[in-house]
């Protein structure tokens, strides 16, 4: 699956809902260098590779950029930190607007750990 099937997945099902979003889609190496505020809401995080394709989705209620990178630090799945040094390597955040609505990222999270088959599994839906 590329990055404009997963966007258009997103939009298929919460396209109603999607001005409750910021999309971010960038290369993994630039993610630091960021400096947008919403960057740091609650959100979705999809570690994306060109050849692996889908490789980790997640969700953090409070900062996703945060706590998609301490998969990095923490080599989660034992892969993740290999994908710090690919430069091929994109980070999609799925990032709410305002905080009152964190209650979408739950859903997207599930439907996305359905519907993209991440190599590497939350192991949350039973």
């Amino acid at each position: 699956m590329d990055i404009t099937e997963i966007k258009n997945l997103f939009t298929k099902e919460f396209g109603a809902l999607q001005n409750l979003f910021k999309i971010f889609d960038m290369p993994l190496k630039e993610v630091e260098g960021i400096k947008d505020p919403l960057i740091t809401m609650p959100g979705i995080y999809v570690f994306w590779h060109p050849v692996r394709s889908v490789i980790k989705v997640g969700r953090h209620f409070t900062n996703s950029k945060k706590r998609a990178l301490e998969h990095l630090r923490d080599n989660t799945g034992g892969v993740m930190a290999e994908l710090k040094n690919d430069e091929r390597t994109r980070l999609l955040l799925f990032n709410m607007k305002e905080i009152k609505d964190k209650h979408w990222v739950a859903a997207l999270e599930i439907y996305f750990e359905e519907h993209l088959s991440p190599e590497v599994k939350s192991n949350r839906l039973g």
